[in-house]
């Protein structure tokens, strides 16, 4: 299954990119990602909360330390209202929690389960365009660790038990940054459009960040781990990015 996936990504991206050697790397690293995330979700699920910790602490730095504030310069160079960012985000917080609201407020049938799929695979396609966009270390390094967690989810949603459910939806995950990636090449992005990906994709990661962080108290309530050290694998990851971040600007 992994070997197909990789095998079509592969093929997708040297027929429909030109991608430079970043943006091809980023866009490979989302998919490894997600194989990464699927794999550990039928494999090793009881070893996932520190995973989920450490994840929660990554995303709340990048996203507050790099996407957020690089959103806020872009829109004061393009001349945009200072309220556009923080409501961008808001919004992308509060669509990005939308499937799981649905998803408490009733059983999880087919249809809940496809609709959340789909929604994933347009996720992914954002978030191709940001790599093409912004191919840069810690946008990427937040976008691998964001993905592990969406092939986490991707596996929990469709509770997948047989290889035919799972397979088409992780081709399509995999391969949707690759078509973000290769629209965004062949039209180019107006600045406000810019800061609006930006900001959106800033907002995903923080709502990325909250539901990691609930799935391993959840799991440390089910007596798998205690809550300190997930907020110490939490802690220490977002210290860890933070620095990064900073080093790397």
């Amino acid at each position: 299954m992994v070997g197909a996936v990789v095998e079509a990504g592969a093929q997708f991206a040297l027929s429909w990119g030109e991608f430079d050697l970043g943006q091809y790397l980023g866009l490979v690293l989302i998919a490894a990602g997600t194989l990464v995330g699927a794999w550990s979700g039928r494999r090793w699920s009881h070893h996932s909360t520190m995973l989920l910790g450490a994840a929660s602490g990554v995303l709340l730095a990048v996203a507050g330390v790099d996407v957020v504030p690089h959103a806020l310069h872009e829109a004061n160079e393009a001349g945009l209202s200072g309220w556009v960012v923080p409501v961008t985000v808001l919004t992308a917080f509060i669509l990005a929690s939308a499937g799981r609201l649905i998803h408490k407020r009733g059983e999880p049938g087919r249809l809940v389960s496809a609709g959340t799929a789909v929604a994933l695979v347009v996720h992914r396609l954002v978030e191709g365009m940001t790599v093409v966009l912004l191919t840069s270390v810690p946008v990427v390094a937040a976008l691998v660790v964001h993905s592990i967690s969406e092939g986490l989810a991707l596996t929990a949603v469709l509770d997948a038990r047989s290889r035919r459910r799972l397979t088409p939806w992780l081709i399509a995950v995999c391969l949707s940054p690759l078509v973000g990636g290769w629209i965004t090449e062949m039209a180019p992005v107006p600045e406000w459009v810019h800061v609006l990906l930006l900001a959106a994709v800033a907002g995903v990661l923080l709502r990325g960040a909250t539901t990691a962080l609930a799935l391993a108290q959840r799991q440390g309530l089910t007596g798998e781990l205690a809550g300190p050290p997930v907020l110490l694998a939490l802690g220490s990851a977002g210290i860890v990015t933070m620095t990064a971040v900073l080093v790397l600007r």
